[in-house]
């Protein structure tokens, strides 16, 4: 008899848990659409491929969405557990149109600015030290993303922002540069006796995904390797064409002489294998100090056909 009672009891807990919840989703789904988030977008990209490779480059995303007069109406951060658990969001939007517009990998390295201009040209996003008030290393490994959505009046939108890098990633190698003078010193250090400038950068991208601006310098960190002696620099700068101005400028810290100099254009006009208009894109400069002079190439394993993993 009590068997029976608990088995009835436990039928009515879950037949008014089921008529709970279809009275809340018949609230969202009848006229009252204020509190709910119809709009459920994800976010994909395929870089170079014909698959999604979102997680292995994206880590976080700083979604803007704008109302038909470009004013931002909502902004939203989405984080890598939040990413992991569902690689997308959901948004409370009311019916009509909106341009929507991710960065991916907005880190501490890149701020947004002119967000109230309403020109998707004039928004930038760009290093924070690019104003002069500081020395810029490096960007972060940045990729955009764009959709233009219609938002229904009657019922529920899903679609895919799909992303595209903004970004180009450099490793910067110099081997056999000897400098008695300073060697010692630095070899205790650890930080090396070189340094590297990074000539005509275009320092920010618009919501267009194009680069432009006045014209910077880059100053990446090239660190020692006490094993090797090699100096080695990686890091990452926004979208140029191959045939940019961008030249690379070695310097020897204790004269400050420049002992090289290497015009990007003439880097990849030789060395064709590296495509800038791919959306993944390393570009590995090797210079090497010998009796004869200094020679400029590209890494074993490039010229093997195997891709080391420097991340993003």
């Amino acid at each position: 008899m009590r068997r029976n009672t608990i088995r009835k009891m436990k039928k009515l807990l879950h037949l008014c848990l089921t008529l709970v919840s279809f009275v809340l989703l018949a609230s969202c789904i009848k006229e009252n659409y204020d509190d709910c988030e119809r709009c459920t977008l994800t976010f994909s990209y395929t870089g170079d491929v014909t698959y999604d490779i979102f997680p292995e480059h994206i880590t976080s995303v700083s979604l803007y969405v704008f109302d038909a007069n470009n004013r931002v109406v909502q902004t939203k951060r989405i984080e890598q557990n939040e990413l992991k658990a569902f690689q997308g969001t959901k948004l409370n939007l009311e019916p009509g149109d909106y341009h929507i517009v991710g960065i991916g990998n907005q880190f501490d390295q890149t701020i947004v600015e002119n967000i109230p201009s309403a020109d998707m040209s004039q928004i930038i996003f760009r290093h924070p030290n690019t104003d002069g008030s500081g020395v810029v290393e490096s960007n972060d490994p940045l990729y955009l993303g764009i959709l233009d959505i219609t938002i229904p009046s009657d019922y529920w939108y899903e679609d895919d922002v799909p992303f595209r890098s903004s970004h180009l990633k450099v490793s910067y190698t110099v081997k056999g540069y000897v400098n008695p003078n300073a060697a010692q010193a630095a070899s205790r250090a650890g930080d090396g006796y070189l340094e590297l400038r990074v000539k005509n950068l275009l320092p920010q991208t618009d919501f267009n995904n194009r680069a432009h601006g006045d014209k910077i310098t880059y100053n990446p960190v090239l660190e020692l390797n006490t094993k090797n002696g090699d100096h080695e620099g990686y890091f990452n700068i926004m979208r140029h064409a191959k045939d940019s101005d961008v030249e690379f400028e070695l310097i020897d810290k204790a004269s400050q002489e420049v002992v090289h100099t290497l015009r990007l254009a003439d880097f990849l006009n030789e060395f064709t294998q590296i495509d800038v208009t791919k959306q993944e894109v390393l570009i590995p400069i090797v210079v090497e100090f010998k009796n004869i002079g200094v020679t400029v190439t590209i890494p074993d394993w490039l010229v093997n056909n195997v891709t080391p993993d420097y991340g993003n």
